[in-house]
């Protein structure tokens, strides 16, 4: 895998569900928070706000749930959530921390897309000592499109001094390739649990992983 990565000049990582292991938190963060206040959460609801940025989810569900608080109380209570979970539950998918810190070795530019929230990316990153081994960190917050457009992506090769087509994006969400895709770059699948079109983003991707290897031989 490495070897496929060093035929680039930058390296984009997702972060929820490519390098952390944190897709869980995601995937039941709006569902518990309706259950926290007393309102059932309908069926269809993880589907509905997947792609989403996290205003445009709490914009969504102040629209559809609960009328009666803003989405800026929503990302309130989300953020205290989501902290707490990330601070005690959330860790790195085997071997990604050892992928990143060979990679920022040899000089790599690297780059994060996400749509986690800063705090939370940032904090994750500090405790698992990766902070420094990354350029750049845009959040889909920053440039107002979710990942099925390119302009993260693009964002992302910008800071760090690299054409679009001499970077590769790792990504486990088979809607995101269409974003990559369009931005003119290399993709890598990278398969997680919570992928529901796993076969899909295979196929479309230049080269598809399970996981990352423990060890690199290059």
């Amino acid at each position: 895998m490495i070897s496929f990565l060093r035929r680039y000049e930058g390296v984009i990582f997702d972060l929820d569900g490519t390098l952390a292991d944190s897709m869980h938190v995601w995937d039941s963060i709006c569902r518990d928070w309706l259950e926290s206040v007393g309102v059932p959460p309908r069926e269809g609801l993880a589907e509905a706000i997947s792609l989403m940025t996290l205003p445009q989810s709490a914009g969504y569900i102040a629209r559809e749930y609960t009328p009666d608080r803003s989405p800026a109380q929503i990302l309130e209570d989300w953020d205290k959530m989501v902290t707490c979970r990330y601070e005690h539950d959330v860790a790195l998918k085997p071997g990604a921390g050892e992928l990143v810190r060979t990679l920022a070795g040899e000089g790599m530019p690297m780059a994060i897309a996400t749509s986690c929230a800063p705090s939370v990316c940032e904090g994750l990153l500090r405790r698992c000592g990766l902070w420094d081994c990354f350029t750049a960190i845009v959040y889909s917050g920053d440039v107002g499109r979710d990942k099925t457009f390119p302009d993260i992506y693009l964002a992302c090769g910008e800071r760090l001094g690299v054409p679009p087509r001499r970077c590769v994006v790792l990504e486990d969400l088979y809607e995101a390739s269409r974003g990559v895709r369009a931005a003119g770059m290399g993709l890598v699948a990278v398969y997680d649990t919570s992928c529901k079109h796993w076969e899909a983003l295979r196929g479309e991707a230049d080269l598809a992983v399970m996981g990352f290897p423990r060890q690199e031989n290059g």
